[in-house]
């Protein structure tokens, strides 16, 4: 057997709306409960180190708890998805608010990271320099300690 190369599908030329950023939050923290749920299966734990002999890991904890850095690992993953299934052309179209949605969206909206731009009320993150929905630049004060 050949030396395996990954191939995946060149998305760089996908526009995504910024009405998804809620939606790849959803998925980033889904994608995360799969992992754990998972890993838990395996018999993984919490751990302060990662020890794979112990099957421990500091990343058995909820979404919100996570690192920047795990998080932003889980929302690349989700974004990566919505762009592979615009770029096979699919649309995203949420039909209704449901309940799990309604759930997930005040999940999401009440996380440590999450707060609400001054200016339009959008969901803004720490790591951004400017609103998604509105373009305004982000200043020390749209986010909340």
């Amino acid at each position: 057997m050949g030396k395996y190369i990954p191939k995946p599908i060149d998305l760089s030329d996908v526009t995504i709306s910024e009405d998804l950023q809620e939606l790849r939050e959803a998925i980033a923290e889904n994608t995360h409960e799969v992992w754990a749920e998972n890993r838990m299966r395996e018999g993984w734990t919490y751990g302060p180190r990662r020890d794979d002999t112990k099957k421990e890991t500091p990343d058995m904890v909820p979404y919100n708890d996570l690192s920047e850095k795990e998080k932003e690992y889980d929302r690349a993953t989700a974004w990566r998805t919505i762009k592979l299934l615009k770029k096979l052309g699919y649309d995203i179209v949420k039909a209704e608010e449901t309940p799990l949605y309604k759930e997930m969206i005040a999940r999401i909206r009440s996380l440590e990271h999450a707060n609400h731009c001054s200016h339009c009320g959008g969901v803004i993150f720490k790591h951004q320099v400017f609103c998604e929905h509105c373009g305004k630049k982000l200043e020390k004060e749209d986010f909340t300690a």
